[in-house]
């Protein structure tokens, strides 16, 4: 007779109060404000082919740089990337382990293998 939910026809005459809360001593500003970094995953699988393309942009003053890694288990990574005048091989090659993007053995096998393309895009 009062629908599917019949309690919500009468309503409370005043609103519940809520107990009270002890106030909590405050933390040390120092520690609230460091957040804790997160941890990246580890990459597993290594990477048996590496394609890359350098392009200039519409612009002419920045290089873009793709790159496709084809791992272990036939996965493909494409990543893409605007270089800036600091980057060289072996930060961006180490950068990609820290952010978990290929395998720790592989490093030195990009950092080589981005300076190559780098040469020979630069000549």
């Amino acid at each position: 007779r009062n629908g599917i939910y019949p309690l919500m026809n009468f309503a409370v005459s005043r609103p519940h109060a809520l107990p009270r809360v002890l106030s909590q001593p405050q933390e040390d500003p120092q520690k609230a404000k460091t957040p804790t970094p997160e941890p990246f995953d580890v990459e597993t699988r290594k990477v048996v082919q590496m394609q890359c393309n350098l392009e200039l942009n519409e612009d002419k003053s920045q290089w873009h740089l793709t790159l496709l890694l084809i791992l272990e288990d036939k996965l493909h990574r494409q990543l893409s990337y605007d270089l800036l005048p600091t980057d060289n091989s072996k930060d961006l090659a180490t950068e990609l382990v820290h952010y978990g993007f290929i395998h720790e053995d592989d490093c030195d096998k990009l950092a080589a293998f981005l300076e190559s393309a780098f040469h020979k895009h630069r000549s």
